[in-house]
């Protein structure tokens, strides 16, 4: 027995050392690859940097770094996987505010404002008053078409940094595409000070670019000609200034277009980066069956790497070579943006009425996406795009039961289901909405409405139209929900009560008119009844409510 247990210590003692030693060569190994990496990267050797990255990530796919640094390429190559990077970087590090920025200025860089939108409502409190979240939620906002909250963030920013030049020049920007004519004069003359006396180069440029974009917006060919002349000699020049200098070229009817774009083309064929800037400029700017022909013009290895793989989809879609666009796509991999593949081609395959088939991509499109909300909120506005209901409304339902913080989901999904008429999901969403943000008055009063118009009395809309009411009784739309709770409750008398308490102006706005209606004819006043009840052709209503009112003018 003794020398039973000692071979038993002696094997667990064997079985720990060999796992301590496991884990010892595992660790090893990881900063090993990262270290090749980051030693490749100095080197400027992309693809032996890639696959020590991916080597890495195969042992561990939760390594910071690494994930760190696969964003950072993939969005210097233009790939808009950098979105899918740098999500799961925010994913692994959540209270890191550089982290959430980078996400937000990459979503920036890729024209996704809702998802830039989406992760600054996630920044805490007391890291918002700060110069770098002021200036990334003024971008957003500028970009997402809200100039006075741009312009109140960049002047927060300016207020915490009086001496930082750049939040100085994004308030430029802003009253650069005002309507006022003092305001663009004072912009421009802004800007041109900023070339003259600053002596930091990139703002310099930052300025130039601006007042290039106000001249061809203004068909002012001289300005844009010389600034973009200027632009593009500048050392720190980037390739989109080459593209601003296209512009110019091509709304002043320039001889030189056509031979420059072709230089441009060139240089853009064996750089990714290049090419997505490129290929985008093309098809806004000239068409994108031009586009087309150029990618189709480039060796296949090109075509089927990223950006180019996915450009060349937009573009076939754009042209409905649904078949070429079908071809196209299989038999490729586009790694972490396989969803979006995928997701292509359910639509190719739908619009050669191929409907089982396109049905399976669609469902290997959301297996792909379904613990990713970067990678459905993509899907889901694919799908919006295509007007597939359907589709959009099970993605969206996804975001809001997997993630709770996305908001817009919610919003957008409140809008699918409103515009369908369907308000069973409507109140199924709005309860799980209140269950996060019980105190929101806007959800009490939604939900005691719908629950009330559905009969969903295990809701209690009646205790919901209440507490409502009583937290704002002044408020028109909660007071006509608490009127017509009471109406149910065959107390047509309270209910007049609460509605002629409102201002009378606000009894003339059609969606309180048509309540104020209803509980005037409970009451005899007929007359009345018929006044209100008509301004219900003027409101927007749930289909239950078009019934009620319809039912309420009858016999009027």
């Amino acid at each position: 027995m003794r020398k039973l247990i000692i071979a038993v210590a002696c094997g667990i003692g064997l079985l720990l050392l060999g796992y301590t030693g496991y884990r010892t060569f595992k660790v090893w190994k990881q900063s090993h690859l990262l270290a090749m990496a980051k030693d490749n990267l100095a080197k400027n050797d992309l693809h032996n940097t890639m696959l020590a990255l991916q080597q890495l990530l195969a042992t561990n796919p939760r390594n910071l770094d690494a994930n760190r640094m696969m964003a950072g390429l993939t969005e210097a190559a233009r790939s808009p996987s950098a979105l899918v990077w740098r999500a799961r970087v925010l994913e692994l590090n959540p209270k890191s505010l550089d982290d959430r920025l980078a996400l937000v200025q990459t979503a920036i860089n890729f024209q996704d404002y809702p998802v830039a939108t989406n992760t600054l409502a996630g920044v805490a409190e007391a890291d918002k008053n700060t110069v770098g979240y002021h200036n990334l939620a003024g971008t957003t906002a500028l970009m997402s078409g809200h100039p006075d909250q741009a312009e109140a963030h960049f002047g927060e920013a300016v207020r915490l940094d009086p001496s930082n030049p750049v939040p100085k020049v994004n308030l430029a920007v802003v009253r650069l595409r005002s309507s006022n004519e003092l305001d663009l004069a004072e912009a421009r003359i802004d800007l041109k000070r900023v070339i003259l006396n600053a002596t930091n180069v990139l703002l310099c440029n930052q300025a130039r670019r601006e007042l290039i974009a106000d001249a061809l917006r203004f068909n002012d060919s001289t300005t844009s000609l010389t600034f973009s002349q200027e632009l593009v000699q500048q050392t720190n020049a980037v390739f989109t200034d080459k593209l601003l200098r296209l512009d110019a070229l091509m709304k002043s009817h320039n001889p030189s277009f056509k031979p420059m774009l072709a230089g441009y083309q060139s240089e853009a064929a064996t750089n990714p980066a290049k090419l997505y800037d490129l290929v985008n400029w093309q098809i806004a700017r000239l068409s994108p069956a031009e586009a087309l022909g150029w990618l189709q013009s480039l060796p296949m290895q090109t075509r089927t790497n990223q950006p180019a793989a996915l450009l060349t989809a937009q573009c076939q879609m754009s042209v409905k070579d649904w078949k070429g666009l079908q071809n196209f796509l299989q038999n490729q991999n586009w790694a972490e943006l396989e969803f979006e593949r995928h997701g292509l081609l359910a639509k190719a395959l739908r619009e050669q009425n191929l409907e089982q088939s396109s049905k399976a991509e669609w469902q290997l499109a959301l297996n792909g996406s379904t613990h990713n909300k970067i990678a459905l909120n993509a899907l889901g506005r694919l799908a919006a795009l295509w007007h597939w209901t359907g589709e959009t409304e099970q993605i969206l339902w996804t975001i809001v039961n997997s993630f709770p913080d996305e908001q817009s989901a919610a919003q957008s999904l409140r809008q699918v289901l409103f515009a369908s008429g369907n308000t069973r999901s409507l109140m199924q969403l709005t309860s799980i909405e209140l269950r996060r943000n019980p105190s929101s008055l806007a959800l009490k009063n939604d939900l005691a409405m719908m629950a009330m118009l559905l009969n969903a009395q295990e809701l209690k809309p009646y205790d919901l139209a209440l507490a409502a009411y009583q937290q704002d009784p002044k408020n028109p739309s909660v007071a006509a929900t608490y009127a017509f709770s009471l109406y149910q409750q065959k107390k047509p008398a309270e209910a007049l009560k609460v509605m002629q308490a409102l201002n009378p102006k606000a009894l003339e706005a059609p969606e309180i008119a048509s309540y104020y209606g209803l509980i005037l004819k409970a009451n005899g006043q007929l007359a009345g009844a018929k006044t209100y009840l008509k301004l219900s052709a003027k409101a927007t209503l749930l289909p239950e409510e078009k019934a009620l009112f319809d039912q309420a003018k009858a016999g009027l």
